[in-house]
């Protein structure tokens, strides 16, 4: 997909083909350069159960654009993105009820189960690898940061 597709995205069910996941319904804000979940999602990690409530907004993935010949954000997955920016935001301890049975993902395992969805939206494995070593080596400057944003707005109409 590119930024043209995803511009022209609103109030859809994006499907990523070789997934086994449940699609997220996004909207691309495109003056805000953000992406708007219109529905809330859930995403079984094991025993565990994360809800990203309807209304977050992410930035997909922080691909330096220099480098989107190699990888693109949209080429990463929804899901993925997703997830990872929720508990990024949160520094891992989303607030109570988000995540059932209740606990805390260190940076270390949020960037694990990012590239554990990566795996399950069938992100080919190099694409997956650099997006993994990216976030090891780079992401800790985003925990916890306004990369991603916590703000909950109503749902378009």
């Amino acid at each position: 997909m590119d930024i043209q597709q995803a511009q022209a995205l609103s109030h859809t069910t994006v499907e990523i083909a070789a997934s086994s996941l449940p699609h997220a319904v996004v909207t691309y804000l495109v003056e805000e350069k953000m992406w708007h979940l219109e529905q809330t999602y859930k995403h079984q990690d094991g025993a565990t159960l994360i809800t990203v409530p309807q209304g977050f907004r992410f930035d997909l993935a922080s691909v330096p654009r220099i480098i989107w010949w190699l990888v693109s954000p949209f080429e990463l997955s929804i899901v993925a993105p997703l997830v990872h920016d929720f508990l990024y935001l949160h520094k891992g301890d989303p607030p109570a009820g988000a995540i059932d049975p209740p606990r805390r993902y260190t940076r270390k395992a949020s960037d694990q189960l990012f590239k554990r969805i990566m795996k399950k939206e069938g992100v080919g494995w190099w694409r997956w690898r650099i997006a993994y070593a990216a976030v090891r080596a780079f992401g800790g400057a985003s925990w916890g940061t306004d990369s991603v944003t916590d703000t909950i707005s109503p749902p378009h109409s």
